[in-house]
């Protein structure tokens, strides 16, 4: 029965009808509430839903029943993340993302890029602490900008409790909401920084940070025969096309890649003290 029910749940998710979804997941958890993938597929509809409490609720009960369930740490990573918890969201991901690795998940580069926005939100937190730490007016205004937010997010709850909005238009205004939101705060933050300091240092990646094929920061680079390093899934994904050296054209295969630990702690150690590159 938890199986028929299951699959009319999967039905009503393939069709964007996230809420029926929900519904019949819930039914089928009810039948048998020791399958972990019962609840990850009930912790996806909250995620489209946008109910992060009921996803964290989710995937931590498939957490604890599938350890090794990459989704069930990524679907908790993105909860947390969302719903401020930063640090545990980034090694909520880390551990997906190692999952990815170990198993060859298709599901990698997205993990992957994912970590690097749990790591920026890590970031930011420390950086708006100690914003606001230097500044008591930053830290007012901040605190206003934030209540208003809470204000806003309220407001469309009660007009989707009230259905005056759908699923849909729900997801699409606390997206929006938020963007405005983080918008303003930079906004800010640029404000008060010409006015502290009118000689702000230009900020700039430096070239050993970015992968030679995306052009983006590496967070977990790979060493080639050649000397090259490359952002691990970029190249794992290359290879699967093409086994040759992306740069001399040579033979390569993913036994020949070794870790370049160096490089990934230095990576992280700038990225650690400036999480502007994340978006670079």
């Amino acid at each position: 029965m938890a199986f028929a029910l299951k699959e009319q749940g999967n039905e009503y998710f393939k069709a964007g009808q996230y809420k029926e979804a929900e519904d019949f997941y819930s039914q089928a958890i009810s039948v048998r509430s020791n399958d972990p993938k019962l609840f990850q597929n009930r912790a996806l509809s909250r995620i489209r839903l946008s109910d992060w409490r009921g996803t964290e609720q989710d995937s931590r009960k498939a957490v604890e029943l599938d350890g090794k369930s990459m989704k069930a740490h990524y679907y908790l990573a993105q909860a947390l993340l969302n719903l401020r918890h930063v640090g545990e969201a980034h090694k909520e991901a880390l551990k997906a993302y190692s999952i990815c690795l170990a198993t060859k998940d298709s599901s990698a580069e997205v993990v992957g890029q994912f970590v690097l926005r749990a790591k920026q939100a890590v970031w930011q937190a420390k950086e708006t602490a100690r914003l606001r730490e230097m500044n008591e007016t930053l830290a007012v205004v901040e605190t206003m900008l934030d209540k208003q937010l809470e204000r806003d997010l309220a407001y469309v709850e009660q007009r989707y409790e009230w259905h005056e909005i759908g699923e849909m238009g729900r997801g699409e205004e606390i997206e929006q909401l938020k963007k405005e939101a983080d918008e303003r705060r930079r906004n800010i933050r640029a404000a008060f920084a010409r006015s502290d300091n009118p000689d702000t240092q230009e900020r700039v990646v430096p070239d050993w940070m970015i992968d030679p094929i995306t052009f983006e920061v590496m967070h977990d680079p790979v060493i080639t025969p050649s000397g090259v390093s490359y952002e691990r899934v970029v190249l794992l994904q290359h290879l699967k096309q093409s086994n040759l050296d992306p740069l001399t054209r040579e033979k390569l295969t993913e036994s020949q890649l070794v870790s370049n630990v160096g490089l990934k702690y230095a990576c992280s150690e700038f990225l650690e003290r400036n999480g502007w590159a994340v978006d670079w």
